[in-house]
Order: C-alpha cells, then sequence, then structure tokens
C-alpha cells in the first residue's frame, strides 16, 4: 500500500473534530496521507511545496507550507450548473428548508425560522465552517460564482422524506447524497464524488487506486471506499458504507480506530511503511 486516505469529519477525527497524536504521526512515516472533508469545496489541488497530501472533502490541498503560506494548482473544479442551482433553491425554498450555499471558502445562507438557524449552529459546530447570512435569494453569491455544492438542511426527523423529495426532483441531473449525521442533504454536480476525487489526486501523484488504503463512514464515502485497493469503514460508520467496504475497524474514530487499525495490518504484514 503506497497512500493512505482518511474521511476527516468522522474518521480519523473524533467527534469533536481534533486528531490525536497518535493518529496524527502516522503521516511522518513516508507514508502519503491525504484527508477528505465533505465541508470544504468541490475542487482538486494539489499544494506545490509540501511532503505529503491532504484533501478536502472533493477538494484535494496539500498540508500548508512551514511559512505560513499555501501555494497550490488546481487539477479540476466541476461547481453546481447554475440551473440545477436554481431548481435547488427553489425547491428547498419550497419545503421550508435553508440551503448552504457554498462559494470557495465563503458560505451563504438565508434563514427565515427560528430552527433554520438552530440548524446552521448546528453544521456549524460540526464542520468549523463560517456563515454568511443573506437576505436576497442567494443572488449576490450567484453573481459572484457558481456554487462547489449546495447543502439543504433540514429537521432530523424530516431526513427520510426531504431525501426522497429531493433525489425524486433532482436525482437525474445531480448527485444527491443523504447527509450524516442526519439533518441535512448535499447537492453536488453529477460527476462531482470523493471516488472521483481520488482518481484524479492518484493520476496527478501517479499512485495505482489499487495501492490506496481509504477509511471513511458517511454516504459521501461510499464511492471513495469502493475504488480503493483497501476500503474500511469506521465502526461508527453507516450501514450502506458497511456494506460495500473490505473491512471495519474495530474501534471508532473516538478511539483512535483508524491508527488501531494501521497497526494490525502493519503487524499481519499487509502494510508497510516505506523507511
Amino acid at each position: 500500500i503506497y497512500k493512505l486516505d482518511l474521511d476527516y469529519s468522522y474518521s480519523s477525527a473524533s467527534s469533536d473534530r481534533n486528531i490525536s497524536s497518535d493518529s496524527s504521526s502516522n503521516s511522518i512515516n513516508g507514508f502519503p496521507l491525504v484527508c477528505t472533508n465533505g465541508a470544504k469545496g468541490l475542487c482538486i489541488e494539489k499544494n506545490l511545496d509540501a511532503n505529503h497530501d491532504n484533501v478536502n472533502d472533493n477538494t484535494a490541498t496539500t498540508n500548508p507550507i512551514t511559512d505560513g503560506r499555501q501555494r497550490s494548482t488546481q487539477l479540476f473544479h466541476n461547481p453546481v450548473p447554475l440551473e440545477l442551482t436554481i431548481k435547488t433553491l427553489a425547491l428547498a425554498k419550497s419545503i421550508g428548508c435553508v440551503t448552504n450555499y457554498y462559494l470557495n471558502h465563503d458560505v451563504y445562507a438565508q434563514p427565515t425560522l427560528d430552527w433554520h438557524y438552530e440548524a446552521i449552529q448546528r453544521y456549524a459546530n460540526l464542520t468549523g465552517v463560517k456563515f454568511t447570512y443573506c437576505k436576497d435569494d442567494y443572488s449576490t453569491a450567484i453573481q459572484k460564482g457558481l456554487s462547489s455544492k449546495l447543502l439543504i438542511l433540514c429537521k432530523t426527523e424530516d431526513i427520510d422524506s426531504v431525501y426522497s423529495q429531493v433525489s425524486k426532483e433532482l436525482g437525474d441531473v445531480a448527485k444527491v447524497i443523504r447527509g450524516s449525521p442526519p439533518f441535512f442533504v448535499e447537492i453536488l454536480h453529477k460527476d462531482v464524488c470523493k471516488g472521483n476525487g481520488l482518481e484524479k489526486m492518484c493520476d496527478t501523484l501517479g499512485v495505482d487506486l489499487g495501492e490506496c488504503i481509504s477509511f471513511g463512514d458517511g454516504h459521501n464515502d461510499i464511492e471513495f471506499i469502493q475504488m480503493s485497493g483497501l476500503g474500511i469503514a469506521m465502526k461508527n460508520a453507516v450501514d450502506s458504507l458497511k456494506g460495500v467496504a473490505d473491512d471495519i475497524t474495530e474501534y471508532s474514530n473516538n478511539d483512535d480506530g483508524v491508527v488501531r487499525m494501521l497497526q494490525q495490518l502493519e503487524k499481519s504484514g499487509k502494510l508497510h511503511f516505506q523507511k
């Protein structure tokens, strides 16, 4: 195995989004490390000055360089088309939900109900992203550029009905993903997924997909897990991901499940760190 790919949000990181020293130490053993995070944008970028790579969501970027500057080159970006954007915003409004509009590193939202603000705060606590509130039906955001992805926030008890309706109305022209934790639905360009992002990153690095280990926990990690040489679901993963994974960790993200699994693979002779 040449490269390790992690879903950052709840696989390598604990529930408070921190990575333990034991987990992070694996990135300095000559083992290329890539972390994906569903809270970020949908382009792939490669830093020009890093020793190993970090990936953000459907975005792939490398670690910041030591002087605090991060220089990167974009490999691809597939934003949500304008027609799909307008249709998604109208659909979300019609069912009483609020939408996150991702533009580069900014996230716009137009909450109108108390529970909208609560859902936005919950998502902010979950991901660490900061929101810009708008009152113009997202027109300013749209004028600035197409969204990397759209995310419809809903009440937890409504997730099944909202996901079903969004899939029915947009599923033919968009990538629709049921969120985890279950209080949002993601809408992306139909060709965007972490698996395709991983493939493009591997092409750039000259690494075979079969030489990658991937760890994930959510619905948006399915292609990511399926396309890797060894796809591993976390103990705390959703059932649909466990169903397609090659293996499941014995421990959750809160108990260093990733590093414990890597240690098991190393002891079994299936994993060799570069010296």
